[in-house]
């Protein structure tokens, strides 16, 4: 589970971020948070951000994005001497020229890991990893550091130690890459999680699409898919392949409205955008519930409606459906899902950029505010802050545009 994520000078983040998947000990709803077994932290299962257009949501979703794919990516995926595609703050002169900072601790069930890496576009110029016992009072124990190519590996850790005197960790590669495709354990684990949080963006729905596709050869899944349609009411009967097209059934109606048959449709012909994008997001919704797996997506509400995006959430904080530990953070500018009690103050997250552009994070549980507050009524209000600021748009349209 992830349990706290923090980047520096990337995209439109200028100073460090900080999100945490902790839950505090405030009294709000009695959902959305799971305890970790021997210790005494509890990790949220869903969060939700909010902001204004070009407030820095998307970005606060692609830092976590870049960080799994220069980690998963950062030795098969480049050869020595190429540049590092990173992208710092650049509306400030100093941050133009200096590197970006990731670090993520998580949860693997038995462990915490701490890991984080300082980056530019030609180098890595720091890393780090720490771990320590899932366990009350366990002490955290610092597997690497590196300052450049300077590196000091603890005793145990005796793969990532021969990589390093072996010199086979390139200037723009993270040594725990390298010691994952060496089959160094730690190495292995760590990106296997990494593998199963998935981050998706709008330019995702074609892979989507084609992953649902692939499951549709699985009866079993098939069924599932179908049936999470049907918890949607979308009209859908069945959702199946036929010559290699997807296709939903219909029911067919007399004219005194008693069912006579069926009828088939191209689904991507005949379906809504809506019905398209739900479809798509079965699978990664099922497989995430099923493995307690993680799910970071940008503008969830994008295309669906406002109930359907309660429900989807409400799987997440539902401890009797989500039993493995699964978690959803989200972007959206949904504010309903604000007004329908099912968010713990710990849970809403809010972006907002300042005088100088830059995306600043912060929580609702920052404000001295009751559990039983308005919050979607106070939010639209600007009480905690992340709403556009409206100019007179009516002036576009007055005499003086005319001329």
């Amino acid at each position: 589970m992830i349990i706290e994520f923090k980047a520096k000078n990337f995209l439109s983040i200028k100073d460090e971020m900080s999100f945490s998947m902790l839950a505090s000990a405030m009294k709000d709803v009695d959902a959305g948070a799971v305890a970790l077994a021997d210790t005494d932290l509890s990790v949220m299962e869903a969060a939700v951000v909010y902001g204004a257009n070009a407030s820095g949501k998307s970005n606060f979703i692609k830092a976590f994005a870049f960080f799994k794919h220069i980690v998963t990516h950062s030795f098969i995926g480049s050869q020595a001497g190429e540049e590092i595609a990173v992208e710092n703050f650049r509306l400030n002169v100093a941050t133009a020229k200096e590197p970006t900072t990731m670090e993520l601790t998580f949860t693997d069930g038995d462990h915490l890991f701490r890991y984080g890496f300082v980056v530019d576009r030609k180098h890595i110029c720091s890393e780090w990893l720490c771990r320590r016992l899932c366990k009350k009072r366990a002490k955290e124990v610092v597997l690497f550091t590196r300052q450049e190519q300077d590196f000091t590996v603890h005793s145990k850790c005796q793969l990532m130690q021969e990589l390093v005197n072996k010199k086979m960790v390139r200037q723009n590669a993270l040594l725990l890459s390298v010691a994952a495709q060496f089959n160094d354990v730690t190495g292995v684990k760590i990106l296997r999680w990494l593998a199963n949080t998935a981050v998706l963006f709008g330019s995702d729905d074609e892979k989507l699409w084609n992953s649902a596709i692939r499951q549709l050869d699985d009866g079993i899944m098939r069924k599932r898919i179908t049936d999470f349609a049907r918890y949607a009411d979308l009209g859908i009967e069945e959702i199946e392949l036929s010559d290699n097209r997807v296709v939903s059934r219909h029911t067919q109606y007399a004219d005194d409205g008693r069912e006579s048959g069926q009828v088939t449709f191209p689904f991507t012909e005949n379906e809504s955008e809506g019905t398209i994008k739900y479809f798509s997001l079965a699978v990664p919704v099922i497989d995430a519930l099923d493995s307690g797996k993680r799910l970071i997506v940008d503008e969830l509400d994008s295309r669906l409606h406002p109930l359907l995006v309660r429900r989807l959430v409400s799987l997440f904080n539902s401890a009797e459906v989500n039993r493995h530990g699964a978690q959803l953070i989200f972007t959206t500018h949904d504010t309903n899902l604000l007004g329908a009690g099912m968010f713990r103050r710990d849970q809403v997250w809010f972006v907002q950029k300042d005088n100088i552009g830059a995306t600043e994070l912060y929580s609702l549980a920052e404000y001295k505010v009751r559990s039983t507050a308005a919050f979607e009524k106070e939010y639209l209000q600007g009480r905690y802050g992340a709403t556009p600021i409206l100019g007179d748009l009516e002036r576009v349209f007055g005499k003086e545009s005319a001329r």
